[in-house]
């Protein structure tokens, strides 16, 4: 798909990439400025592995903040993004054969790390229910061997927000059945207007000592390229991941860090407001546009900024002799027919389905969309 989507570009074809996964704004001047206050003073050396102590505390009150339940600093750590937060959890708390439960559609990440660290990802299909997880289902998938599971809400790459109800309902099961939940909230700031995000832990607080909490700035903050993350849960497994990050990456970017530090102290929060401003607008002249496709359904957008489509009722027919076989295919036909990248479905566990950022321009997507639904049109 990138060759295509080079040779396109290199004649000159306007490709509209619905494939990204990250803000198309820049970092707000907060961040900026404390990167070149901390160049300017040579804080190049190494930090502790896990982080600066004083961002590392301002990590611990905001945590606190966050989830209304108290975060101390050696119950927090700083990692290379996330995606490191979330593999160190999989290496200390995984043993081999261990199942961990993964919501469906997921993260492409999540079931290659429990992988990685020799457990069994075990699948919970959303899509029967509008793409909620239902503790019915997780109880349903419950075994001797579970030892986790991971939720992501705001969901990528449906968009969707996770109920209080049901997450009050996991956090018993988990309670219950001594399970860990490790709990992704990435696109926690980045939530659609009349929607609210709810974390597990402000709804049943007996859940923080099995509780693995992971987030990032990539998001809140704009900036993926920096590579911050951030991890909180008992002290006893931070500190394993402490051990684990030093043999690995060891301290994540020192500027990064310094950087992140300054925003946290004199953010006011105007940021991100006008990001989810811009948000709510894009989705709206996308959702305007979707409606007008033939035979698609579309999971609720609530949160990050993603839409996903749901796209089989399209899988069988043709466009001229070209059959669309899968979804795969059909990804590899709007590139070359409409010039516009989507991300298969197939991925994130749903072959049926595809997902499309809207965190690119206002007039990309509205064109992109207009492009996707007339080449829905041309299929028979």
């Amino acid at each position: 798909m990138r060759t295509i989507a080079n040779e396109l570009k290199a004649q000159g074809v306007h490709v509209i990439n619905f494939a990204a996964g990250e803000l198309d704004v820049d970092t707000f001047d907060l961040v900026k400025d404390g990167a070149r206050e901390a160049i300017e003073v040579g804080k190049n050396a190494y930090t502790p592995t896990l982080g600066l102590p004083l961002l590392r505390k301002q990590l611990a009150t905001l945590v606190t903040k966050q989830v209304d339940v108290p975060y101390s600093d050696n119950e927090v750590g700083l990692t290379a993004g996330a995606k490191q937060a979330l593999y160190n959890a999989a290496m200390v708390l995984l043993d081999p054969g261990d199942e961990v439960i993964i919501p469906a559609p997921y993260w492409v990440t999540f079931p290659t790390q429990v992988e990685l660290a020799q457990g069994i990802p075990v699948f919970v299909n959303t899509k029967p229910h509008g793409y909620q997880l239902k503790a019915s289902a997780v109880e349903q998938a419950l075994t001797p061997r579970t030892k986790a599971i991971i939720i992501n809400t705001p969901n990528n790459p449906t968009g969707v927000v996770y109920s209080n109800g049901e997450l009050a309902k996991i956090a018993e099961l988990a309670l219950a059945y001594d399970v860990w939940v490790i709990f992704d909230e990435c696109y926690a700031s980045l939530v659609r207007s009349g929607f609210r995000h709810e974390h597990i832990l402000t709804i049943e607080p007996r859940l923080k000592s099995r509780s693995v909490l992971v987030n990032s700035f990539s998001k809140s903050h704009a900036l993926t390229g920096w590579r911050l993350g951030y991890v909180a849960g008992p002290a006893e497994v931070i500190k394993a991941m402490e051990n684990l990050q030093g043999h690995t990456t060891s301290n994540p970017s020192s500027i990064a860090q310094y950087a992140i530090s300054h925003a946290l102290k004199h953010d006011e929060g105007k940021f991100i407001t006008g990001v989810n401003k811009l948000l709510d607008e894009r989705l709206a002249a996308a959702q305007v546009i979707v409606a007008e496709m033939p035979g698609v359904r579309l999971a609720s957008p609530q949160g990050a900024f993603y839409l996903f489509i749901d796209i089989s009722a399209h899988l069988g027919k043709r466009l001229d002799d070209v059959l669309v076989s899968d979804v795969d295919r059909l990804c590899e036909l709007a590139l070359r027919e409409a010039q516009i990248a989507l991300v298969s479905g197939a991925a994130f566990g749903d072959p049926t389905s595809v997902r499309v950022s809207y965190a690119i321009g206002a007039d990309d997507v509205v064109e992109g969309l207009h492009r996707l639904r007339n080449l829905l049109e041309r299929l028979r």
